[in-house]
């Protein structure tokens, strides 16, 4: 069954992009999954495609307190208990600062940083619980954050804004959920094909751009962040406490310098890299 065998999740947005890939790799390292998201016909698809009776769906708008607390209500009637929350619903919005609209900044932060507050919220006198009932026990929270947290970009602001708040939301709450044997940590994906990012991906030129800012030349899949998810939620990761990881293609690991290895012509740099870089 694997390293979740027994244990329940529940993860935000977990219908489509990341969230399904993490619902679907938790599901099948042994976790009974609850998936929530705003669309029950994406529920509904998500739930067909796993096609076992340890995967759910809850209708849940993530911006709504209420519906936070019943989601995880459910996930415990239903499965009896909560060992991991993957807090990955998110959304994106583009617009210069001169003319973002301020409804559009609160949408923002209230999806990608409130609505995560709460979620944590909601969900810790369940995980505590957990704990409290068993005295082997540890439960994990993973917050899915973006590389758009960690520096700025251009026409973002509101969405890097969030994101890094997201971030030093995830090391607070470690330190404070450590001593209970509750471990906090965030994932912060790079550029990702998936319907989200759609805009970006499906755009030719666009593509092109984002690929060559890359240093591995392509976007990732869902499946790699879901992998990052899951090493992060498991046991294994018993001594990660607040840490973020960045799983974007190797984009936060340079300086956004030239390259001056082809700039001076190092012999290094030979004919074919050349070519893939150019």
């Amino acid at each position: 069954m694997g390293r979740f065998a027994g244990k329940v999740a529940v993860v935000t947005g977990g219908a489509t992009g990341i969230g399904f890939a993490a619902s679907r790799r938790l599901h099948a390292e042994g976790a009974s999954v609850v998936m929530a998201g705003r669309r029950p016909a994406e529920g509904e698809a998500a739930v067909a495609a796993i096609g076992s009776a340890r995967a759910v769906f809850k209708k849940t708008d993530v911006t709504e307190r209420d519906q936070l607390d019943a989601l995880y209500h459910y996930a415990v009637q239903q499965f009896g208990r909560l060992d991991v929350v993957v807090n990955n619903a998110g959304a994106a919005g583009f617009g210069p600062v001169a003319t973002l609209q301020s409804k559009h900044w609160h949408r923002i932060h209230a999806v990608n940083l409130h609505a995560l507050f709460e979620s944590c919220q909601a969900a810790l006198p369940h995980l505590l619980a957990t704990i409290a009932n068993d005295d082997d026990a540890s439960a994990a929270i993973v917050n899915v954050s973006s590389v758009s947290g960690m520096a700025g970009d251009h026409g973002l602001a509101a969405y890097n804004a969030a994101k890094a708040g997201a971030l030093n939301f995830t090391r607070s709450l470690a330190l404070e959920l450590a001593p209970r044997r509750i471990r906090v940590n965030a994932v912060s994906p790079g550029a990702v094909d998936t319907p989200l990012a759609a805009a970006t991906s499906g755009t030719p030129v666009i593509a092109g751009a984002f690929r060559a800012a890359i240093p591995i030349g392509r976007f990732g899949r869902p499946e790699e962040i879901a992998a990052a998810i899951a090493f992060l939620a498991a046991d294994e990761a018993s001594f990660v406490i607040g840490a973020n990881l960045a799983v974007d293609g190797g984009l936060t690991a340079g300086t956004g310098h030239p390259n001056m290895l082809m700039m001076f012509g190092d012999d290094w740099w030979s004919a074919t890299d050349k070519a893939a870089a150019e």
